[in-house]
């Protein structure tokens, strides 16, 4: 009897144990290809909700403005010396703002002093008259602020191009731009106050008593020219034109007043010379004719 092949269970046979690992290793790494996988929506940072909103930002801005404006405030006071006065002020424009202070009177009296804003303050030069005291009564000062663009940029740069930044009183609108302008009356006791207009009368007497004298000499001269007489005559009218010239520029007088008078002195020594020429037979009447009619209207105002 011939001996029966016993057959092998499955589980031992090579195919099986082939795909049984084939199936077991495409699980472990499926398994592992799950477990790596990133949950976006678990990693995904949540976006914190802004507080800022559009009209939060607006107020911002707004507040950014606000602080860069300058509520201009200033003020000065005198310290006079016997006639001779300066000015301290106080400011809360920018350090390095230059300003020009003015002094003048109703009298035509002017001075000014360019001054440069520091730690808050000014200080002006000395105002007098001629280096002398000024005369007692009522002043004006006045604090000028010129235009943004004659500033130095610093300052430019904190007041605004064009001034934007500055508020208050004493901003003005200027012809060229804004400008800040204080002023206020003072009482300064110096000198005697001049009367003003008995000077000038005055000083038009002395004028008109020169001016007929060289027209006597001149009509003496015209009947019978002697030329050292007249050389000696000329010599002493210019001195003495001289002499009232200085007086004049040196006077009480204010700027006007003393521009009005003092070239009418050089109008008679021109006067003098001209007739000179024309007693010697080189004259100019236009020229005669011009002179005195620059020294009557002087006399005659």
């Amino acid at each position: 009897m011939g001996s029966e092949k016993v057959k092998k269970p499955i589980y031992k046979r090579w195919w099986f144990i082939v795909i049984a690992a084939f199936i077991i290793t495409a699980a472990i790494g499926a398994a592992l290809d799950n477990g790596e996988k990133p949950n976006t929506a678990s990693e995904t940072p949540a976006i914190a909700p802004s507080n800022e909103t559009p009209e939060t930002s607006a107020d911002k801005v707004k507040e950014e403005e606000v602080t860069k404006e300058i509520i201009v405030t200033m003020d000065v006071k005198e310290i006079a010396d016997a006639g001779i006065v300066k000015f301290e002020g106080t400011t809360n424009l920018p350090d390095g703002t230059e300003l020009l202070a003015t002094l003048s009177n109703s009298d035509g009296y002017g001075g000014q002093s360019q001054v440069v804003v520091n730690n808050g303050k000014f200080q002006t030069k000395e105002f007098s008259k001629s280096g002398k005291a000024l005369e007692s009564g009522t002043y004006n000062i006045e604090i000028l602020m010129p235009i943004a663009s004659v500033q130095p940029e610093p300052v430019k740069e904190l007041i605004g191009e064009n001034s934007e930044n500055l508020k208050g009183e004493y901003v003005k609108d200027g012809e060229m731009g804004k400008i800040v302008e204080f002023s206020k009356p003072i009482e300064i006791q110096g000198a005697e106050k001049v009367d003003h207009n008995a000077l000038v009368e005055n000083y038009k007497i002395q004028i008109n008593d020169y001016y007929k004298e060289l027209n006597n000499e001149y009509e003496k001269h015209k009947k019978s020219f002697d030329l050292a007489a007249w050389g000696e005559f000329a010599r002493s009218f210019r001195e003495s034109t001289t002499e009232l010239r200085e007086e004049i520029s040196e006077s009480a007088l204010n700027p006007g007043e003393r521009i009005l008078l003092g070239p009418a002195c050089a109008d008679l020594q021109m006067l003098l010379t001209a007739y000179a020429s024309d007693l010697q037979g080189r004259g100019d009447s236009e020229e005669v004719k011009r002179l005195k009619g620059q020294i009557d209207e002087v006399i005659n105002q």
